[in-house]
């Protein structure tokens, strides 16, 4: 992943946790807004979020979306500190 991917994955993200609620059940919540169901499209297609089950209003951060939350993108190690999740067999 290149250095502009990363940096666009992790303002999608942080935009999400800005803007969008995550209920005590972990759930974040998209308002039924097409701009948060296509964010958590994107996101699950890097495997950052998870889809839920009651549809595209619903998404779940997965271990991998927690940490981009908490990535240093301005470290000077960051491109080797970029939370890639677990590739799926």
């Amino acid at each position: 992943m290149d250095n502009r991917q990363m940096l666009a994955l992790s303002a999608l993200a942080r935009m999400v946790r800005q803007y969008l609620e995550e209920r005590p059940d972990g759930l974040v919540d998209s308002y039924a807004m097409s701009a948060g169901e296509r964010a958590f499209e994107a996101l699950a297609a890097f495997g950052y979020m998870e889809m839920s089950e009651q549809g595209a209003r619903f998404g779940r951060w997965t271990e991998a979306g927690r940490a981009l939350l908490l990535w240093d993108d301005l470290a000077p190690s960051a491109a080797e500190t970029f939370p890639m999740p677990p590739v799926s067999p």
